[in-house]
């Protein structure tokens, strides 16, 4: 599977297989029906490779399932897949080596030692300087306090309530993003209740949907942002205020006052 595989990659995998093996279908009439190769099929349903979204979207739907419990746990796998890559190259410390550098004819090995001989010299000396003079001035060494490292956050272009009607791109508040709620209107649409911690704000998602439909998010102080899909077959809403100790949800509904659909409230202090 490419990237790491972890618990969730591999659960997905299972209701892939599940689903493919309910359907009766073979890899190539699979491939048919949804318009990806029956290679790619194969790699996914085996858990040889992470499949695309839009991918899980189009198998779920196949004997009319409802796709948003699918599509919420490729969202985790996802999630987990990023954390496990980012964990590896923070551990691994090693930072990557340009291209000129890995082009460039590797050093003389007598120059190398010459240099790496030179550089623990200077150390030496350093290290023997400071001891001579803690010694001579009859001081004990300053003792600091250490302080524990703080490690910011991603950078934003606004906080809680000076983010509201703001574009949630632009402000940078995907940069932390997570889908915390998920609905649907049946074989219509899938809703998603984006939030930023980072931002203390949140927006709402539509995928799959036909022009006309829209998508509010709203807030338990009374705020409300809306969107309606003008084309393609997706919209996102501008940002709302998302305090600790307050909820917000997503609605979307179809076009013409056709049916209409909420996802769970959340509220960000009870997830902590």
């Amino acid at each position: 599977m490419s990237g790491r595989s972890t618990a969730s990659a591999e659960e997905l995998a299972s209701e892939l297989l599940a689903l493919k093996k309910a359907s009766g279908l073979s890899f190539a009439q699979l491939g048919e029906k949804t318009h990806y190769a029956k290679s790619s099929w194969e790699r996914w349903v085996n858990g040889k490779q992470f499949p695309p979204r839009a991918a899980v979207e189009s198998i779920a739907r196949l004997d009319g399932k409802d796709p948003a419990v699918l599509l919420a746990l490729w969202d985790r796998a996802d999630e987990e897949r990023a954390s496990a890559d980012e964990a590896s190259d923070g551990a691994s410390g090693e930072a990557p080596v340009p291209a000129p550098a890995q082009d460039a004819a590797p050093a003389r090995p007598g120059r190398r030692r010459a240099l790496w001989i030179s550089a623990v010299a200077g150390l030496l000396v350093a290290a023997a300087v400071a001891v001579a003079a803690v010694m001579f001035s009859g001081e004990e060494p300053e003792s600091r306090p250490t302080h524990p490292v703080q490690v910011a956050g991603p950078a934003t272009g606004c906080t809680g309530t000076a983010c509201e009607g703001r574009d949630p791109k632009k402000m940078n508040c995907g940069a932390d993003a997570v889908t915390e709620r998920t609905g649907s209107i049946p074989k219509d649409l899938v809703i998603e209740l984006r939030y930023s911690k980072a931002c203390q704000a949140a927006w709402g998602r539509i995928s799959f949907a036909q022009i006309g439909a829209t998508v509010v998010v709203n807030n338990s102080d009374g705020a409300a942002q809306a969107d309606v899909v003008h084309y393609d077959r997706d919209v996102y809403t501008p940002l709302i205020a998302a305090p600790d100790d307050g909820s917000v949800w997503v609605c979307a509904a179809l076009p013409k006052d056709g049916p209409r659909s909420c996802t769970g409230r959340f509220i960000p202090s009870e997830e902590k």
